[in-house]
């Protein structure tokens, strides 16, 4: 970065571009990542849980989101145990003077607005596994779960067309909002929070 862009050659210039299918460049050299594309579940849950899990090590991270899973238990005294997830986009929209999906109830805790977003929590555990898996395979003297999230982001993906039949031959739209998801772990000796600008 302490060059100048105008006299930077081509391969410098490549070097500061975020690598194809990702939004960061993939810089560091104890890095594992991971991504998924096209995934149909709600690109706010998918927020709200990547800024919760960003800076933790992968393993609490996944320790944590499996408390959010308890949710879905059959069982009262296992759902009484489950964790929410923070809301805080668009949580409690008072201009509007409306209910539904703006207006978030607050959770026990203290944690304010907050819901239990089951299935993304299920699409970030494998994709956080998935990036476990591949920093075990490039770096055998790193423990993957002690590797902290340094960069994990949320992004709308492609809209999946859908229409819904009505009658005398019309139709609604009824469309899949689908999200893409990244995520970057990095070896606790070469991390620095102050890198990271998300």
């Amino acid at each position: 970065m302490g060059k100048n862009a105008r006299t930077m050659n081509r391969r410098d210039k490549r070097r500061q571009l975020p690598q194809k299918g990702f939004t960061q460049p993939l810089q560091g050299n104890r890095l594992s990542v991971a991504r998924a594309t096209n995934v149909d579940v709600h690109v706010k849950a998918c927020f709200e849980i990547c800024r919760t899990v960003r800076g933790m090590t992968a393993g609490a991270a996944v320790r944590k989101l499996e408390k959010v899973l308890l949710i879905d238990s059959d069982r009262p005294d296992i759902r009484a145990k489950a964790e929410a997830i923070p809301y805080r986009l668009g949580s409690g929209n008072k201009k509007r003077k409306r209910s539904g999906p703006s207006m978030v109830g607050h959770r026990k805790g203290g944690m304010g607005p907050g819901r239990y977003p089951v299935k993304a929590s299920r699409v970030v555990i494998k994709l956080l596994n998935s990036a476990m898996d591949n920093a075990r395979h490039q770096h055998e003297d790193i423990d993957a779960e002690d590797m902290i999230i340094s960069h994990i982001a949320a992004h709308r993906g492609t809209i999946k067309r859908g229409f819904m039949p009505r009658a005398r031959g019309r139709a609604t739209p009824k469309n899949h909002y689908q999200v893409n998801l990244e995520v970057f772990l990095e070896a606790p000796d070469s991390y620095d929070a102050e890198d990271d600008e998300f």
